[in-house]
Parts: structure tokens; C-alpha cells; sequence
């Protein structure tokens, strides 16, 4: 069982880690490539509501946001599966969220190396709530999937000690 479950762990490991890059890689665009980008979205997500008259900049704003807390909640998420395969889950708590807040930081000042772009606070605290947010789907998955191996009568004691 513990060979099985570092090698879940690795492979979420990997997952977060290549989702970090991913997100810097969008981070380090341009304000214009990244309005252009949300843009995008937001016509493709809300494009009925603009047609009848709803107002575009609040809908951008808004896609922006969400796109901040999902991102973070994807990371949170993979960061947390990773960690819940190695140890208890209040432990893989904490450092999953002390990780994506940390990885928010760093995005959003890594952000402020291209044109057009600035820190803000307020995204980092978007961020640490996605992040907050896919922890919780983590956590809820791995103590049903542990629930169900019990009852199976499969050995679930995965410490990380």
C-alpha cells in the first residue's frame, strides 16, 4: 500500500508542479495578452448575457476572479492529493495551504515583470481561497475513497511518520 501511495503522491506532486508552471507562464504575459485572453473568455462564457445588455466590464472583472480562485483551486487540490498520499490529513492541510499562499506571492510578483502588469493583494487572497477551496474537494475525496477501502477491509494507515 505505501509503495502505491508514494508513487500518487509523485504523480500529484508532478501534476502541481507543472500546473505552477503553467500559471507563471500566463503571469508572465503581457497586460495586453492577458486582457485579450480574459476577454475571450468572458465573450465565450457570458456572450448572451452581453447581447442583452449586461455590462461587460463588471462580467470581465468577474471572469478574472474566478479564473484567479480556479486556478489556485486546481493547484490546491493536486498540491493536496500529493500531500494527503504522505501524511495525515491536518498535517497536508496546513502545508497545502501554506504552499499555494507562498505560490501566490511569488505569481503575483513574478506578474509585475511584464508590461502592464501589477501585485495585487487582493488576488493573492483570491488565490489562497481557491487554493482553500480545491483543498477541501481533496480532503472530502480522500476521506470517501478511505471510507470505502476500510469497509473493503484494505490497510488505509498512511501517516507519512
Amino acid at each position: 500500500m505505501r509503495n502505491h501511495d508514494g508513487r500518487a503522491a509523485a504523480v500529484y506532486g508532478a501534476c502541481a508542479a507543472v500546473w505552477i508552471g503553467l500559471m507563471f507562464y500566463f503571469s508572465g504575459q503581457s497586460g495586453a495578452e492577458s486582457g485579450s485572453l480574459s476577454e475571450a473568455v468572458t465573450r465565450w462564457l457570458f456572450g448572451w448575457m452581453i447581447e442583452r445588455g449586461a455590462d461587460f466590464d463588471k462580467l470581465h472583472a468577474l471572469t478574472r476572479k474566478l479564473a484567479h480562485a480556479g486556478i489556485f483551486a486546481v493547484e490546491g487540490w493536486l498540491a493536496g492529493m500529493a500531500l494527503l498520499h504522505r501524511m495525515n490529513a491536518k498535517r497536508a492541510a496546513v502545508l497545502t495551504l501554506a504552499w499555494c499562499a507562498a505560490v501566490a506571492v511569488l505569481n503575483e510578483l513574478h506578474q509585475t515583470t511584464a508590461s502592464g502588469r501589477v501585485c495585487s493583494v487582493a488576488d493573492m487572497v483570491i488565490d489562497t481561497c481557491g487554493a482553500a477551496a480545491g483543498l477541501l474537494f481533496a480532503v472530502v475525496v480522500w476521506h470517501a475513497f478511505s471510507a470505502i477501502k476500510r469497509r473493503n477491509g484494505e490497510n488505509t494507515d498512511i501517516t507519512g511518520d
